[in-house]
């Protein structure tokens, strides 16, 4: 997630090469970076830390006592730490550094330079933090500042919403191949990448909401408001089992 961010934020120009200090557990990885941007400076976790007045912890939450372990003695009040470790509580991270943190949960939609990226604050964050970060990211991506309480239900919606929805038209192209001899997977493909594609157009450019599409598409006694009834009967439950067991994790 990390490397992603970095070129996304040097490929749409929201920052320059030489603004950015970059370390990596892997150095290939880190110097397959600097090489595709040259003037990045290829550094480790402490060098960051002493240099740098915004610093990205894109790490998991298992890793993260590591990496602020190689980072204690260089961290001071007047940066701004944000991680990606959505499972970290920005109360914990308070306590264990003396800068200021935020949480960024970026998503796959930032390749594109796209999508939600969401922003939680901490208690000690500044209206400039906010400012920064928001500035920065706003470049790539649509900022959206949320409660840390909210974080699980909306996660699902934003980060976690590409998969679960390509899971969902990766599901019915399976099943229309599967019971339609005729139709192969790379035509159902085709067809519903495209459709997908042209239906996210339908909310941006003609300003339709989801309610809409569903009234115009599923005419009453039709195949589509068919359909849509037998998925009324279970698609609900899923989505409730969904949401209740990733809050229950």
């Amino acid at each position: 997630m990390g490397n992603m961010l970095v070129r996304v934020l040097l490929r749409l120009r929201s920052l320059s090469s030489e603004e950015i200090w970059a370390a990596n557990r892997s150095p290939v990885k880190v110097d397959a970076l600097a090489l595709d941007f040259p003037g990045i400076h290829v550094a480790n976790a402490k060098q960051i830390a002493a240099k740098c007045d915004l610093i990205f912890l894109c790490v998991s939450a298992a890793d993260t006592a590591v990496v602020l372990a190689q980072m204690d003695g260089e961290l001071h009040p007047a940066q701004l730490l944000v991680t990606t470790a959505a499972a970290i509580p920005l109360g914990i991270l308070e306590n264990r550094v003396p800068c200021r943190v935020a949480k960024l949960i970026p998503s796959i939609t930032q390749e594109i330079g796209a999508g939600i990226a969401l922003l939680m604050y901490g208690k000690r964050c500044t209206p400039e933090d906010r400012n920064l970060l928001e500035n920065v990211l706003g470049c790539i991506s649509k900022p959206v500042a949320i409660n840390e309480s909210l974080a699980r239900p909306v996660i699902g919606l934003t980060s976690g919403g590409p998969a679960l929805l390509a899971y969902l038209l990766q599901s019915m192209m399976d099943e229309a191949v599967r019971s339609n001899a005729e139709l192969s997977p790379e035509l159902a493909s085709e067809l519903v990448q495209e459709t997908a594609h042209a239906t996210t157009r339908l909310f941006s450019e003609a300003s339709m909401t989801t309610e809409e599409i569903i009234r115009r598409v599923a005419v009453p006694g039709g195949m589509t408001a068919l359909a849509l009834e037998v998925l009324s009967q279970h698609v609900p439950q899923a989505w409730q089992a969904v949401f209740q067991r990733t809050r229950e994790r």
